[in-house]
């Protein structure tokens, strides 16, 4: 899998000059992710895809957008987190599941979405 993307400072000229050029690339190279993919993760990462742009499409700002896309990612790994927790034989009650249960080193405090 080998991918031809331009350089940073050709990127950059890109979203300042051409944004509809960089959006053009960012489709072709997703798609080209998902169609090398085996067929069996296909369906999968197509249904993310559409959760990731649809996303992109309802936030306010770039910014906004990252930051959901972040959420999701986040969501994700720790429901990964209890998953792998859970096979391990280390699981806690859900509640406890959380991030801002206490540990040894200190409280960690919870993300919260705006």
């Amino acid at each position: 899998m080998s991918y031809d993307l331009p350089e940073f400072d050709k990127l950059r000229e890109m979203a300042q000059r051409d944004p509809e050029a960089l959006e053009r690339l960012r489709v072709e190279l997703c798609d080209r992710v998902i169609q090398e993919a085996p067929e069996k993760y296909r369906r999968k990462l197509r249904g993310l895809q559409f959760r990731v742009d649809m996303e992109r499409r309802r936030a306010k700002s770039p910014m906004a957008a990252c930051i959901a896309i972040s959420g999701m990612m986040h969501d994700s790994f720790d429901r990964l987190r209890q998953t792998l927790n859970e096979a391990a034989g280390n699981a806690t009650p859900g509640y406890l599941n959380t991030p801002s249960r206490e540990v040894e080193e200190g409280k960690v405090l919870p993300f919260r979405r705006a």
